[in-house]
């Protein structure tokens, strides 16, 4: 499985770096599937080319940057820099990618990215999410204190760093209780799929409707920052639905869903 992990690796970063329908159809199983958030369905293997060539047409000099890898038996997590041109606006963005392999491809992957991100470049007055108040008094010493089911407890180290696509500012462990109204008002985060080593953790979670996967960069068993990443279009078209409608410049099988 490890060198099924490897070739499939070299595949993916030969597609970031020169993206084309070919490139991309490389990396699929022919029974593979790939999902986004507000997609109608899954996009299957046989439309691929079509799908990435719809991405092109919006941003033709698209480069993806496959810094590294974590796999777990089939299961592989891939956190990537991603840049290009929209509209004459220069965008990058940070994105995770979860796939399960079949015979050394793609058989189930998904994208998890903040779509608001690069939507900012068409329409700059997309909103924000509401500003998170500082933290007053939580306890969060550890990741398994706020998301269910995590592969470990990973407490976090003194001063660890949160980035998430939702905030501005950086937030601190002890925000992410309140964080997406995550354990209080609203439903809990629980991981679903993880992989990684003692460097580095990625983990997906669910949390109701919402999807996503924290990139923990771990030193001596303790997390010493986190990055949270999901998509915000879907939240924000709960006050501006308006905003969905960006997705069918993305997406070429753009549905309604968040």
């Amino acid at each position: 499985m490890v060198s099924d992990v490897l070739r499939w690796f070299e595949l993916f970063k030969a597609f970031g770096r020169t993206p084309s329908p070919e490139t991309y159809a490389a990396v699929f199983h022919p029974d593979g599937e790939v999902a986004d958030s507000g997609m109608a369905a899954p996009t299957p293997a046989g439309q691929v080319r079509e799908a990435i060539a719809h991405v092109l047409k919006l941003i033709p000099d698209l480069f993806i940057d496959m810094k590294r890898c974590r796999a777990k038996g089939n299961t592989v997590f891939v956190d990537a820099a991603n840049s290009g041109t929209i509209n004459g606006t220069k965008v990058a963005w940070d994105a995770v990618y979860r796939v399960h392999l079949k015979d050394g491809l793609v058989h189930r992957g998904r994208r998890f990215y903040d779509q608001a991100t690069l939507f900012r470049a068409l329409r700059p007055e997309i909103a924000w999410l509401p500003e998170l108040p500082p933290s007053q008094g939580d306890d969060v010493q550890a990741y398994g204190d706020v998301v269910g089911n995590a592969p470990a407890r990973l407490p976090f180290v003194a001063g660890a760093r949160i980035e998430t696509p939702d905030q501005k500012r950086t937030l601190a462990p002890e925000d992410l209780r309140r964080h997406l109204n995550g354990s209080r008002n609203g439903p809990r985060f629980e991981a679903i799929d993880w992989a990684g080593d003692d460097t580095l953790t990625f983990v997906e979670w669910r949390r109701g409707r919402l999807l996503g996967v924290d990139c923990l960069e771990l030193e001596d068993g303790e997390i010493s920052s986190m990055r949270r990443n999901f998509d915000t279009l879907g939240l924000l078209a709960e006050h501006d639905p308006s905003v969905t409608a960006l997705r069918a410049a993305l997406l070429s099988n753009a549905g309604r869903q968040g």
